[in-house]
């Protein structure tokens, strides 16, 4: 992979392609700045009304697209619906990410409670419970309550869960999955001692 190729991927942003992007808000560098900051503003608000979980990086990735787009030669006569319209697919991809997250998410194998039988080995079961008694109360409390229920009384517990933490669904599930892998990274590492 080449340079500017890998640019590209991380997201940066030649200033060759900004000085282009701010020249298509207004030929005088001050207004075309205030009008930025207008857009990029508008832009996370965006994405926040959406339940973004990153609505900045968001409002920041479409900049950086429609900056490229620009540089790249592209003519654009609308530029505040141009924006839009690129927010609108970056959230749906966004969307995309989030559906393939949970759909993994519930797939992995759920905790189990010391009521249920357990068929994991003993240095497995060890380990999980010293990784569960290694969160936060509040983290702990979370992923047991997120895998209690059994198919359709599960995805009412987690939506009664979401309203009662006053966030989104997905946000929800995104907390799960993010300390559902950090229960397995400590497992792993402990399982890893434990051989």
């Amino acid at each position: 992979m080449d340079s500017s190729s890998q640019k590209k991927e991380s997201g940066f942003l030649e200033q060759a392609a900004f000085d282009k992007l701010l020249a298509q808000f207004d030929a005088d560098r001050d207004r075309a700045g205030d009008k930025y900051e207008m857009i990029r503003l508008k832009l996370v608000r965006f994405f926040e009304w959406r339940g973004s979980v990153f609505p900045e990086d968001n409002a920041d990735q479409v900049i950086n697209r429609v900056a490229r787009r620009i540089d790249e030669g592209e003519e654009i006569r609308d530029l505040k619906n141009y924006f839009y319209g690129v927010a609108r697919l970056l959230f749906l991809e966004t969307l995309k990410e989030q559906d393939k997250e949970a759909t993994a998410l519930e797939n992995l194998p759920r905790p189990q409670t010391d009521s249920e039988e357990r068929d994991e080995s003993e240095p497995r079961r060890e380990c999980l419970e010293m990784c569960l008694h290694g969160l936060t109360a509040e983290n702990r409390e979370l992923i047991i309550q997120y895998y209690r229920k059994e198919r359709g009384a599960k995805i009412e517990n987690r939506r009664a869960m979401a309203q009662g933490m006053g966030i989104q669904l997905n946000a929800l599930r995104i907390r799960a999955h993010r300390i559902k892998t950090k229960i397995e990274e400590c497992i792993n590492d402990c399982l890893s001692q434990v051989r």
